[in-house]
């Protein structure tokens, strides 16, 4: 009998695990529709389709890599400033010491 109980919560146990699993939140058609306005923007500004994260909470993350074309990351931002994106983009950057500065002449 002892034996049987452990099964039955072991197994409503993985059954809940599955049902509200957070590697695998439930995609909603905004989230979709917004990875594939993400999509369209890193084919039309031709940057890697790597440099546009986008995170659980709708979030989107910039991350280019340093050999990025200047025309393409400034195509990118052109792009987030538009008015679709207002509710999932906050502009800030982070790491520009990691680039090395350019001479001043």
């Amino acid at each position: 009998m002892k034996g049987s109980a452990v099964r039955v919560i072991i197994l409503a146990t993985l059954l809940a695990g599955c049902a509200k699993s957070p590697e695998n939140p439930p995609v909603d058609a905004d989230t979709e529709r917004l990875k594939s306005m993400l999509a369209r923007v890193e084919t039309e500004c031709e940057i890697k389709h790597s440099v546009l994260k986008l995170g659980s909470d709708n979030q989107v993350t910039v991350l280019p890599s340093a050999d990025e074309k200047y025309e393409a990351v400034d195509c990118l931002l052109r792009e987030l400033k538009k008015p679709q994106f207002a509710n999932h983009i906050k502009l800030g950057f982070v790491g520009n010491e990691m680039h090395p500065r350019e001479e001043q002449k």
